[in-house]
């Protein structure tokens, strides 16, 4: 069947009844058996899409880039079994698939901060030499202490080598996961959060996360200045249980400071990453929509509207610098005065000869290392609070409760190549569970109705979450015969868009039923439907890349020749004007297709639904763009 809307009309064509390039497809076999012979559906390796580089000739194929389907199908089985998009189990799952590369960096940690916490002990040692009181040669010790500055450096580059690739793919599999768990959230979710809002979450958020290690792996941050702090203070109480307690308070006083630090600017940080995600969307929605800008002399008032919000930003980010500048000034005067305590307390017990000088200038040295691991701690632990505050706005935006249930279950079971174990309740508590998975049909039926079977809408009551109190659709009652053309005539805003997005279950009826030859659509997974299902909008959405790369998206899992492309343009009369442009099928289209016209686009968009030749076609406004004598 096929369906098309223009200005106030919708109509729907089955398959039987229009004609097609190719044959109607045999009814699908079950595309998880190995003896099914079609690619499309083949789901034991991974999936194939569009190709990223031109076919050159008819023979050519337009071929998918590869794909991790068993880490796919991990990632969104994960996305429904969890309540939030990243978690700390989720994190050290990751890290423990690196467990060899940990043992060489833990075992470089050791090795790099013995060094560091060797240096000022030998330093005594030298000063105790040069006045006669050291119990080994000069040149002895000379070697000694080069040897430490020799092999620190060295331990230090394994560290933090080893620990940038394990984040660093930490990191890509982070953002694989939450690029998954976008693609799978209800339609509503997408009403509700602007493009650059999502954006932020796989840019700005995601970067924070990314910081809080690629940034403190240096020798006075993190993990580094961890274990030099709590050397520092073994070997102190070691040389002396008298003067080591006067920096313990260095510590104690430093805990605390950061505990109100900590406190005070968690608001600080929630508004800074809000704000920084408002300006994205603001100039990602000026750049996407220039030509309206320009056409109505826009660019003052978005001008103004950035420049409010870089104002606000400014603002949050000064408040924020000087939140930082105060905590570490603070941290620096508990510095100094443990330090004047030390050389007061320490001087006098030189003087009285309880400590050796080569003690006391060990125990200088090590103040000044305590001083700014503690220093290197504390911008740590900022950083950690800033990327705190990214992991919960990730995950109060990426709520499970947002989750298709049929889309990710349908998705999951593709990538996995079986049907899923669902023994552990997954799916219980979801909306599909509760009313249809237990009836979940397999595609081959799925394909059998939609070829065969009319369509019925039943009783549908519709309105649109975000706007639950005007209900577009009361019920309505339609039926799609098979094999015959349908058109629904009526006003703007009479629902006849809404009835196709209902049709390509962007949404679900809020009451009443859509059939199938008799069987709720809703028993089949929304995978399964969008492969009986062709779809051209209103305003058809092309990519970025080529004009044959964008036809071949109708076939997204397949390899598709060149002449299956060519032969869906000619008969959606874009052959023509494809050939004439400068590289062909071939020719970039810009970003979402501006380098072509609304007819071009709508042309390949058309070219695109046909080439998947599937058994429903829905065409919503397809003339708006065409002019008299280009249609179909």
């Amino acid at each position: 069947m096929a369906i098309s809307t223009w200005s106030a009309r919708l109509l729907l064509t089955p398959a039987s009844s229009r004609a097609t390039l190719w044959p109607p497809r045999p009814p699908a076999a079950n595309p998880l058996s190995s003896s099914f012979p079609r690619k499309r559906l083949h789901l034991a390796r991974p999936p194939r899409a569009y190709i990223s580089a031109p076919a050159p000739g008819p023979e050519a194929a337009y071929a998918a880039p590869t794909l991790d389907a068993a880490a796919a199908a991990a990632d969104v089985a994960a996305a429904i079994s969890s309540s939030d998009a990243i978690t700390w189990a989720g994190v050290w799952a990751l890290l423990s698939r690196h467990r060899a590369r940990i043992a060489v960096c833990l075992a470089a940690l050791v090795a790099c901060t013995a060094c560091t916490l060797s240096m000022p002990l030998f330093s005594g040692r030298f000063f105790e030499t040069l006045i006669g009181r050291g119990n080994e040669p000069l040149w002895r010790l000379l070697s000694k202490i080069a040897a430490l500055y020799t092999l620190e450096p060295i331990f230090t580059i394994i560290f933090v080598i080893n620990m940038t690739i394990i984040w660093e793919q930490v990191m890509a599999r982070l953002r694989s996961q939450i690029f998954r768990r976008i693609l799978i959230q209800k339609m509503l979710f997408f009403d509700r959060h602007k493009v650059g809002e999502l954006t932020g979450l796989l840019t700005s958020d995601l970067g924070s996360l990314k910081s809080i290690v690629s940034d403190n792996i240096s020798r006075d941050r993190g993990l580094r200045a961890l274990s030099e702090i709590i050397g520092t203070l073994c070997i102190l109480f070691t040389l002396s249980t008298e003067l080591a307690p006067v920096l313990g308070l260095l510590m104690v006083s430093v805990s605390v400071l950061v505990a109100i630090f900590k406190r005070s600017t968690v608001p600080t940080f929630k508004s800074y990453g809000i704000l920084q995600a408002r300006i994205s969307d603001c100039a990602s929605e000026t750049f996407s929509a220039i030509r309206t800008v320009r056409s109505f002399g826009g660019e003052k008032r978005q001008i103004s509207l950035f420049d409010n919000l870089a104002s606000a930003y400014q603002i949050s980010g000064t408040k924020l610098g000087v939140l930082k500048s105060a905590n570490e000034s603070l941290t620096r005067v508990v510095v100094y005065v443990s330090l004047m305590a030390l050389y007061i307390l320490g001087g006098r017990k030189v003087n009285a000869g309880k400590l050796s000088v080569g003690t006391m200038v060990s125990f200088i040295g090590y103040t000044f290392t305590l001083t700014f691991a503690v220093q290197g701690a504390v911008n740590t632990l900022s950083d950690l609070r800033a990327t705190l505050a990214s992991v919960e706005r990730i995950n109060s935006v990426l709520s499970a409760k947002d989750i298709d249930d049929s889309l990710a279950y349908g998705l999951a079971k593709e990538l996995d190549g079986k049907e899923l174990d669902d023994s552990n309740g997954v799916y219980e508590n979801g909306s599909v569970k509760k009313h249809f998975m237990s009836e979940l049909k397999s595609s081959s039926s799925c394909s059998n109705l939609a070829w065969s079977g009319d369509i019925h809408l039943k009783e549908v009551h519709f309105s649109y979450p975000l706007r639950s109190d005007v209900e577009i659709l009361n019920g309505l009652d339609l039926t799609i015969e098979c094999g015959k053309v349908t058109a629904l005539v009526g006003p703007s805003g009479a629902g006849k868009s809404t009835v196709v997005q209902l049709l390509a279950r962007y949404y679900e009826p809020t009451q009443g039923s859509i059939t199938v030859a008799g069987e709720d659509i809703r028993v089949f997974d929304k995978r399964e439907w969008s492969r009986v299902v062709s779809l051209v909008n209103q305003d058809p959405v092309l990519f970025s890349v080529s004009v044959g790369e964008n036809i071949a998206y109708g076939l997204p899992d397949d390899v598709v020749s060149k002449d299956e492309i060519i032969k869906a343009a000619k008969a959606a009369n874009a052959h023509e004007f494809i050939i004439s442009l400068p590289q062909g099928y071939d020719t970039l289209v810009g970003e979402r297709g501006s380098l072509l016209s609304g007819g071009q686009r709508q042309r390949i968009a058309i070219a695109r639904a046909l080439l998947k030749n599937a058994p429903i076609l829905i065409l919503d406004e397809k003339k708006s763009k065409l002019r008299k004598g280009m249609y179909v």
